[in-house]
């Protein structure tokens, strides 16, 4: 079973908020995005499919498609030998209109299983309990979990990370058990059959001070999206240079034009 790592940070206006599922920018024609493109390999690890959201403009899509083809991948194994396999590549998209068109700047994020109903932005947050944010409790927790062959999750554990103290663990634990669980996925396959996944990563609450409602919460977002690594490519000739994390596809990108 194979461990992939993501950061989640997660306020009382994440949970809220209904900007934050919308893709952001600081400007009317400057557009941000995360998204998961489906990624078909063969046993020599050629990518023979991929395809990335049917509801993205064409020219945005056809760009992210032929950017994660250029990229390498080593072939998964099967009972340790080469198999094809599916593989969901997550990347991070900026789109800045220049001459008639786009300059883009692409991410990678990640691989792996893809979460069912996810935003351009994050994975829905788990609820903040109202008695946590009444008695202003924060805290942040290692969140480990196994996605099954079927999309289905299951915990395995919720630690607290160093800092973060015992005394509303037990709720905090329950409101992020009630989220994992009700979390679904597309499982990677290998062989053309479905694996198991497991996930890892902090998870922070944290109250916001000074208020502000949903629309300072957006422009955080916005603020966020144009300081990312993909916006900054689209901004200038050059592209970023992505980073691969662990699957039992690995993918290898290479900078492309």
């Amino acid at each position: 079973m194979k461990t992939t790592r993501a950061a989640l940070l997660l306020g009382v206006l994440a949970a809220t908020s209904g900007q934050a599922a919308e893709p952001a920018a600081a400007k009317p024609d400057v557009v941000a995005f995360n998204a998961s493109v489906r990624v078909e390999v063969d046993a020599a690890g050629k990518p023979v499919k991929v395809e990335a959201p049917a509801d993205l403009p064409e020219a945005i899509r056809g760009f992210i498609e032929k950017r994660v083809a250029s990229w390498q991948y080593e072939p998964a194994k099967q009972d340790g030998v080469p198999a094809a396999a599916i593989t969901f590549v997550r990347v991070g998209a900026c789109a800045i209109p220049a001459a008639g068109g786009y300059r883009m700047g692409l991410d990678f994020k990640g691989n792996g299983p893809s979460l069912v109903n996810a935003g351009p932005w994050f994975m829905p947050p788990p609820r903040y309990p109202k008695e946590m944010q009444r008695r202003g409790a924060e805290g942040t927790y290692e969140v480990t979990y196994a996605i099954q062959p079927d999309g289905s999750t299951k915990v395995a554990a919720i630690e607290p990370i160093e800092g973060t103290g015992n005394r509303y663990v037990t709720s905090f634990r329950d409101a992020l058990t009630d989220w994992i669980e009700g979390l679904r996925y597309q499982p990677e396959q290998v062989g053309g059959i479905a694996v198991a996944t497991e996930m890892s990563f902090p998870v922070s609450f944290e109250l916001r001070s000074g208020g502000g409602g949903s629309e300072a919460y957006r422009k955080e977002l916005e603020a966020r999206a144009l300081a990312s690594k993909e916006c900054l490519a689209a901004s200038s000739p050059g592209g970023p240079l992505p980073i691969a994390t662990n699957s039992p596809v690995k993918v290898i990108p290479t900078p492309a034009g």
